[in-house]
């Protein structure tokens, strides 16, 4: 059994750096590791015959790791807190606004090409971090699995196009960066800000957690509109 745990977390480990390679040699957001790796080891189960659950089993210490390294986060925020909070109105602003055109954005645009109701809803909270998503979307009667897909596209779409926006809106400003990152691309956005700098990731990792209580507040607040639209 320990010997089965420690090939699997060591067979994603090399996955995950094959797939980080080759997105060096081709840098692309269709090359991502958050797209190879995951293909890659789908692709290993299917031929090896092996269960998914059986596998997740293995790797559970990778997903525990997940909340050690997302306190981690809290460290830089907290070295820049004097620099964010000396723009905290710009950054409330910012992220209320964001959200709500998110929420607007999203829920039209899942009407308009027919989606249906219950898409209209689980798309609401597809701008904050998944977990938080999930729960959300639970609450108001949306399909938990339709969140996380409509959250994973707007997260890798989010890192694809942000590059474009900076150069094209001529963006300098660190902590504008972040913010961008941040509710436009989650945890992927976080990891791609502090790859510019630790002012940018320490926005982004602001973007991230007050975002997420912005779109919770605008949720609860829109929802009888939304739901008497979507009933029209």
């Amino acid at each position: 059994m320990i010997l089965w745990k420690t090939s699997s977390v060591l067979l994603t480990l090399v996955f995950f750096y094959a797939a980080k390679r080759f997105n060096k040699k081709r840098p692309s957001l269709l090359f991502s590791p958050a797209i190879l790796a995951p293909i890659g080891l789908i692709l290993f189960l299917l031929f090896a015959g092996i269960p998914y659950q059986v596998y997740s089993e293995a790797t559970s210490l990778i997903s525990e790791m997940m909340s050690v390294v997302t306190v981690a986060f809290a460290i830089p925020l907290y070295r820049n807190w004097s620099v964010l909070m000396a723009h905290r109105r710009m950054i409330l602003t910012s992220l209320a606004t964001g959200s709500l055109i998110a929420i607007i954005a999203g829920v039209s645009t899942t009407m308009l090409v027919g989606l249906g109701k219950e898409a209209a809803i689980s798309v609401i909270p597809r701008s904050i971090t998944l977990p938080i998503a999930v729960s959300v979307t639970e609450a108001i009667g949306g399909l938990p699995t339709m969140t996380a897909v409509f959250g994973m596209l707007t997260s890798f779409a989010g890192v694809f196009l942000a590059p474009k926006i900076i150069k094209r809106m001529r963006l300098r400003h660190p902590v504008s960066i972040g913010l961008m990152y941040g509710m436009g691309a989650h945890a992927l956005g976080m990891v791609k800000a502090f790859e510019r700098g630790e002012t940018e990731g320490s926005s982004a990792t602001l973007a991230v957690i007050a975002g997420a209580m912005i779109t919770v507040v605008w949720a609860f607040t829109l929802l009888p509109v939304i739901m008497s639209w979507l009933a029209v």
